[in-house]
């Protein structure tokens, strides 16, 4: 009897020890791989981004961050993919206070990071698209590295590409495009057949082919001359494309794919 009381006496603390200790590791599952960064890193979100207490949507959120917002990387873990197989949780609190993470899908990497702010490169992580008003051409990254890029035509004046972060939400293939202007509009355009459309903004803004277009690039986005369909405008607001570049973005881009439209 003096032996199961003794072996209860030790036991007892250590199964309550060990319980406290287990509770502890499933209410923290992150903590043991928070490996601070070799140097923690400046970055921008680049839409809309919750700020949550774990690496998974069912993480409680604390904070919205608007796109732009600066924020500094502690450490990257490895948690729940919400789009474009990206696996990444960036950790925006010190590894000494409360874990905090936004999506690494929504956190861009700024040029400078030392001197508080710089211009966004396109993301090491996912496949990025990006589109140069500028330069009325396209450029796709996929984690870092640039694999295709192509001539385009944007918005004309009155109606130009608007600029910012987005995300592509739809795709089709084919479609038909009808014009939300009345017939009698100088924008007024006939039911429209697309092959390949993809949605980055609501209220119509695609990338697609154009069939009705052989000139793309610098120039097209305003007043111009088409060999074979004479004088034209840009766009309505879309991205234009010539067809084999429609074709091969629509079958890299997932939905998720980010979308940068820079003047």
């Amino acid at each position: 009897m003096r032996d199961n009381i003794m072996r209860f006496f030790y036991l007892g603390p250590l199964a309550a020890l060990l319980a406290i200790v287990l509770a502890f590791s499933l209410s923290s599952p992150h903590l043991a791989s928070a490996a601070p960064l070799a140097a923690p890193w400046s970055g921008q979100t680049t839409d809309w981004a919750n700020v949550r207490t774990g690496t998974n949507t069912s993480a409680s959120i604390t904070a919205v961050y608007a796109p732009g917002t600066t924020v500094t990387v502690y450490a990257t873990l490895s948690g729940q993919v919400v789009w474009n197989g990206i696996s990444d949780w960036d950790r925006i609190s010190t590894l000494n206070s409360a874990p905090l993470y936004i999506y690494g899908g929504l956190v861009a990497r700024a040029n400078n990071p030392g001197n508080g702010g710089g211009s966004i490169t396109p993301s090491a992580r996912g496949k990025v698209i990006v589109v140069s008003l500028s330069h009325q051409w396209l450029y796709a990254y996929e984690n870092g590295q640039q694999l295709f890029n192509s001539a385009v035509m944007t918005g004309r004046p009155g109606l130009a590409t608007p600029t910012g972060m987005f995300h592509v939400f739809a795709k089709l293939s084919p479609t038909t495009f009808i014009s939300p202007w009345p017939y009698g509009s100088s924008y007024w355009y006939p039911p429209t057949h697309i092959n390949y459309a993809l949605e980055f903004l609501a209220g119509g803004f695609f990338l697609h082919d154009s069939w009705w277009h052989t000139v793309y690039g610098p120039g097209t986005n305003r007043w111009h001359y088409d060999p074979t369909y004479g004088w034209q405008n840009g766009s309505h607001g879309c991205v234009a494309m010539p067809l084999k570049a429609a074709a091969w973005l629509y079958n890299w881009a997932p939905i998720g794919t980010t979308v940068q439209i820079r003047a």
